[in-house]
């Protein structure tokens, strides 16, 4: 595996640019199609640059938000570049610099929440009167019962730490579906017994 840079020679890196440093081999230990790199990369590293630095607000980011975007480049076109690589290139690197500066493509697009998020809901899912202690004591046993089963307490802790939902289902043996219902189910029951409370 070898490591190809851009530009090679660092004293020739104008001010406020950093060098793009991408593997000709991506994750899985394919080849990766260097005129990927000559045509798409190369030509727009400057602009790369740049946009990592607004995006992201650290231009030292650039090669590994560059280097993810080349490596998928080449994984789904492999030879057929078009007409201009460089644009592609560019399209792709601000959406994986959009992603990073989101915490990722999932959270970007509001299909998960954060863990501040969830971490609210069962704040506020344990918000009870406190003067009613039977009450309190009963919303508590409650809430734990939604989280009764082993498989439940696999799914919520396995999706807090940043699971996909096919990756979740692929450890549980299931489709990913079902374990993404079964959280959804168990994040409702939480969102109406926090709604029902009394702050």
């Amino acid at each position: 595996m070898r490591l190809i840079t851009i530009p090679e020679d660092f004293d020739i890196l104008p001010a406020g640019l950093a060098p793009i440093c991408i593997e000709d081999h991506d994750s899985d230990g394919r080849p990766v199609n260097l005129e990927w790199i000559e045509r798409g990369v190369r030509p727009i590293h400057k602009a790369l640059c740049n946009l990592v630095t607004c995006v992201i607000g650290d231009v030292w980011a650039v090669s590994e938000i560059v280097s993810s975007s080349v490596h998928n480049l080449s994984r789904r076109y492999g030879n057929n570049l078009g007409t201009q690589p460089h644009a592609q290139v560019y399209a792709r690197a601000r959406r994986e610099a959009k992603n990073a500066a989101a915490g990722g493509r999932r959270l970007r697009l509001g299909v998960d929440r954060s863990l501040d998020e969830l971490d609210t809901e069962l704040q506020n899912a344990l918000l009870i009167d406190s003067r009613d202690p039977a009450g309190a004591c009963e919303a508590r046993l409650d809430v734990d019962a939604l989280a009764s089963s082993e498989d439940l307490r696999l799914i919520i802790g396995l999706h807090l730490d940043g699971w996909t939902w096919e990756e979740i289902g692929q450890q549980l043996h299931r489709k990913s579906s079902t374990a993404e219902k079964k959280f959804e189910r168990w994040r409702r029951q939480l969102r109406q017994k926090g709604s029902n409370a009394k702050p």
